[in-house]
C-alpha cells in the first residue's frame, strides 16, 4: 500500500485568497493510522467543521457536544467542536478534514442536526479528497489552496446527497457491508465472487440488491473505483505502470491500461497529458 496511506500526514495547503476564503477553505487534511486504543486530540475554534472519516477500522469521536461511533466507511462532521478526541476501537485508519467558511452550513443546509451529520457513505469522499491533497503536496511541495477549496467543495456536493443514518436511504446491510469492505481492501479484493463469500450470500443476490441501491454492479462500481484510485497514483512521475496496476488491483499493466482506456476513453499517458500541470513539470509516459 502505498506510503501516504499508511504513515502519519499533517498535509498544509496555501491560504486561498480572501475571497474564496471566506467562502470555504480546507486549511488542514491529517491521514492519521491508529493502533487499537490509540487517541488523537485537536481543536476545533468557532466557525470551523471537523469531518472526521473511518477509512478503515472503527473509531470514536467525542467533543464537548458531539460524539459518534464510526463503522469503517462513514464520516462525521461536527461544528465548532472545541477540544476533540478520535479514538480508535480497532486498528485502523483515520482520515480528519478541517473545513471553514459559510459554503459548508449553506451546502449541507437540512443536514446538520445540533451541528452535527452522521454519513453512512463519507469514508470513500473523504478518504479521495485526502489522498489528493497528500499527492499535491507530494508533487509541489504544498497543495495550493483554491485547488484545497475546489476538492472541499466537490465534497460537499458528494456529502450532501449521502444517507444522514445508516439505512437511510441506502436501507441495506449487506450494501453497507460491501462499500465498506470495497474501501477497505479494493487493491486485493478479486471480485464480486470473493465479496459475496465475505458477506455469506451468494454473487447474484450481492448484484441484484447492490445495483438496486447504488445504481451500478458491485462489479462495475469495483472497477470504477479502481480507475480513480490509478488516477492518483499516475501524477506520481516516477512511478512504474506495473506498481499502479497491482496497486490498484489489475492484474497486470496490460490489463490495466485496457481497462483504463475503456473507462475514460484516453491511455494513462492520454490522461496525463489532459491534466493541468505546472510549467516544466514532468510527466510519466508509460503506455503499454
Amino acid at each position: 500500500m502505498p506510503s501516504f496511506q499508511t504513515e502519519q500526514r499533517n498535509l498544509q495547503p496555501t491560504a486561498p485568497d480572501d475571497a474564496v476564503s471566506g467562502l470555504l477553505a480546507l486549511p488542514l487534511a491529517q491521514i492519521l493510522p491508529l493502533t487499537a486504543g490509540a487517541r488523537s486530540n485537536g481543536y476545533g475554534k468557532t466557525g470551523d467543521y471537523i469531518l472526521a472519516a473511518a477509512v478503515q477500522g472503527s473509531l470514536t469521536v467525542s467533543a464537548r457536544s458531539h460524539y459518534a461511533l464510526l463503522d469503517p466507511g462513514q464520516a462525521f462532521l461536527m461544528a465548532s467542536p472545541g477540544e476533540y478526541t478520535i479514538q480508535s476501537v480497532s486498528d485502523g485508519l483515520c482520515m480528519l478534514l478541517l473545513l471553514r467558511g459559510e459554503l459548508v452550513p449553506r451546502l449541507l443546509e437540512g443536514r446538520l442536526t445540533e451541528g452535527s451529520a452522521l454519513f453512512s457513505g463519507g469514508g470513500a469522499a473523504v478518504r479521495e479528497a485526502a489522498l489528493s491533497l497528500a499527492v499535491l503536496e507530494d508533487e509541489q511541495g504544498c497543495a495550493p489552496g483554491e485547488t484545497a477549496s475546489a476538492l472541499a467543495y466537490s465534497l460537499l456536493l458528494k456529502l450532501r446527497t449521502m444517507p444522514q443514518q445508516p439505512g437511510e436511504s441506502l436501507g441495506s446491510p449487506l450494501v453497507e457491508g460491501a462499500l465498506a469492505i470495497i474501501q477497505q481492501e479494493l487493491p486485493f479484493l478479486e471480485g464480486v465472487e470473493e465479496l459475496a463469500g465475505r458477506l455469506e450470500v451468494s454473487a447474484a443476490h450481492l448484484s441484484r440488491v447492490f445495483s438496486k441501491k447504488i445504481g451500478l454492479s458491485p462489479g462495475k462500481y469495483i472497477t470504477r473505483m479502481r480507475v480513480e484510485y490509478a488516477k492518483l497514483l499516475l501524477r506520481d512521475p516516477d512511478i512504474t505502470i506495473t506498481y499502479v496496476a497491482e496497486a490498484s488491483g489489475f492484474a497486470n499493466a496490460n490489463y490495466f491500461s485496457k481497462v483504463f482506456r475503456k473507462e475514460t476513453g484516453m491511455s494513462p499517458s492520454e490522461y496525463l497529458e489532459s491534466v493541468p500541470r505546472r510549467p516544466g513539470e514532468k510527466i510519466a509516459h508509460f503506455d503499454v
